[in-house]
């Protein structure tokens, strides 16, 4: 199999795999289930974080655990299956389960799944690096974005033209749908391969250690998310409180197309604009996101297209968050200091992902949605942080 044929091949799973995330989503889908099937509230503060640290914290066990496994596609086909299991047993307990037993079996699924997705993470960039020469990687990337862009839209416009009755129903066949897309996905890695060099694990880890330790830039990076981060968790609240609130029926599909095309159209803008200053990115991102939560509480109940249209604002701010983020760590460190800032920052920030997750549970009981208020503060902070940032050009 030449090149070529390995560049489809490996397009098609990562297309695959994007327009799952979609599907199943932390942001929109599953905080519309809880809603739906009326488990507690508190729920949907925990499912950013989980899925998000699900697939962090595990990378760095995960790499030392498996690294006498030479090949990488048997761990990535597993990490697979546990995806396709794990949502998969979502829809009985959606379906059969009371609410809350129902909500926290969702929650643990989703555990199940970030599992899976943060073994197929690490992974997949062994399988690319050896299948893809250097050139032709971020065409990859960038051409799977698109497609599982456009199929997210289509899967959105689809759903539209049904009726408004169909909105449990639908969100289960969407769901049903990734479980089974993942396995549709298995046959494409047929004839991929991949070799895998075993590192010294205790060099690795005095070198992370000390990368945390002595780093200034690396601590004011790791500072900056942690905070620039509440544009992703506080998403899921625009989803469940205009469910809760709106009288426009089923409204799921508009809020997966405002996020789709929040980063079709953004995406480039944002990078073009990375490009030139990362920081400045970070900052207009996070005032973006800050302002649209504000914004979002002032409507009168969360209704209608204004709260799909903040949510579309809120995507578009965090595209320059998540593009400036990762457009500054490729600028301020090279080769390997660079992967010890990835693998740091990540471990971080997936701990700091579940005490925020925990904390906001507890907060949601006591506040309930002034909680954005808190969110949207914190990315403002988080923005202003970013004056201790160190230039990067």
């Amino acid at each position: 199999m030449d090149e070529n044929q390995r560049f489809r091949r490996l397009v098609g799973i990562a297309s695959l795999t994007k327009l799952c995330d979609v599907l199943v989503s932390a942001k929109t889908s599953l905080p519309w289930l809880l809603s739906s099937i009326g488990a507690p509230a508190w729920l949907i503060s925990v499912l950013v974080p989980i899925r998000e640290a699900g697939a962090l914290i595990p990378q760095w066990p995960i790499k030392q655990n498996t690294s006498d496994i030479r090949n990488r596609l048997l761990l990535w086909r597993a990490g697979t299956l546990v995806q396709a299991v794990s949502i998969g047993l979502i829809l009985p307990m959606a379906i059969f389960l009371p609410p809350l037993g129902a909500g926290v079996g969702i929650v643990l699924m989703l555990s199940c799944m970030s599992l899976g997705r943060s073994l197929c993470s690490l992974t997949m960039k062994d399988i690319q690096g050896h299948n893809i020469n250097k050139g032709k990687r971020g065409k990859l990337n960038g051409m799977a974005t698109s497609i599982s862009g456009l199929l997210s839209l289509l899967t959105a416009l689809l759903l539209v033209t049904g009726e408004s009755a169909i909105g449990e129903p639908a969100i289960l066949v969407m769901i049903a749908t990734a479980s089974a897309l993942f396995v549709v996905g298995l046959p494409l890695s047929k004839s991929l391969h991949t070799h895998f060099e075993k590192q010294d694990s205790e060099e690795e880890l005095q070198a992370l250690v000390s990368t945390l330790q002595h780093n200034v830039a690396l601590k004011h990076l790791v500072i900056s998310r942690c905070l620039l981060l509440h544009g992703a968790l506080v998403a899921p609240f625009f989803v469940s409180l205009s469910s809760t609130q709106s009288d426009q029926g089923f409204t799921l599909p508009f809020f997966i197309c405002a996020s789709a095309l929040a980063a079709i159209v953004s995406a480039n803008l944002w990078g073009q604009l990375s490009d030139k200053s990362a920081v400045f990115s970070l900052r207009i991102g996070s005032i973006v996101c800050a302002l649209t939560c504000f914004l979002f509480m002032y409507l009168p109940q969360w209704q209608g297209w204004t709260a799909i249209g903040c949510f579309f604002l809120l995507n578009v701010g965090y595209e320059g968050i998540r593009n400036g983020r990762k457009t500054y760590v490729l600028d301020i460190a090279e080769g390997e200091e660079r992967t010890q800032f990835v693998a740091v920052g990540n471990t971080i920030v997936g701990v700091v992902l579940l005490l925020l997750g925990g904390l906001y549970a507890g907060l949601y009981t006591w506040i309930g949605s002034q909680i954005v208020f808190v969110m949207a503060t914190a990315m403002i902070a988080g923005m202003a942080h970013t004056h201790w940032l160190k230039k990067e050009k």
